[in-house]
């Protein structure tokens, strides 16, 4: 916990302060500093975009083999995208908010697809059902099988 010193900007008003999480879906709380209670939480999501690297900056590791020399897909801003229509995993380009790019970790380590879950309210703590999610698993039962990749798809947990 990190605490600061403050002087209150105008001290003849009320000691209220207004906290304020941003983001799509943001939440925000009124403390008074004479009685602060630690039952006032903020709560919100924190969502991930899983990205192509290579595709944001052009650069990559000189111990990784290269992808490709087209100065377009070095800066074409590619994350895994859900298609609704046939729930394959793809990489499209990043659209900011986009419900079927963004992806949360949960406590036991799976990827959660946030597009495939009902929106709820951030305001309100509901802890969500990993078992209603959708999880991002790979197609086949091995990663690797005779030298060919398995596609990406979503799972129940």
């Amino acid at each position: 916990m990190t605490s600061l010193n403050y002087a209150w900007d105008e001290p003849i008003l009320p000691p209220f302060i207004m906290l304020t999480v941003k983001g799509a879906g943001s939440s925000e709380i009124t403390c008074s500093m004479n009685d602060f209670q630690d039952s006032k939480q903020l709560y919100y999501e924190n969502f991930i975009y899983i990205a192509a690297t290579y595709t944001f900056s052009g650069l990559q590791e000189t111990t990784v083999r290269p992808v490709a020399t087209n100065k377009d897909a070095a800066y074409a801003e590619l994350v895994l995208d859900v298609s609704p229509k046939t729930q394959r995993v793809v990489l499209k380009k990043k659209e900011p908010g986009k419900r079927s790019q963004l992806w949360r970790m949960t406590g036991t380590g799976m990827l959660c697809h946030e597009g495939s879950s009902v929106p709820h309210n951030p305001n309100k703590p509901s802890p969500r059902s990993v078992d209603s999610s959708m999880i991002l698993d790979i197609a086949g039962l091995a990663a690797v099988t005779d030298n060919r990749y398995e596609p990406l798809m979503l799972r129940k947990p």
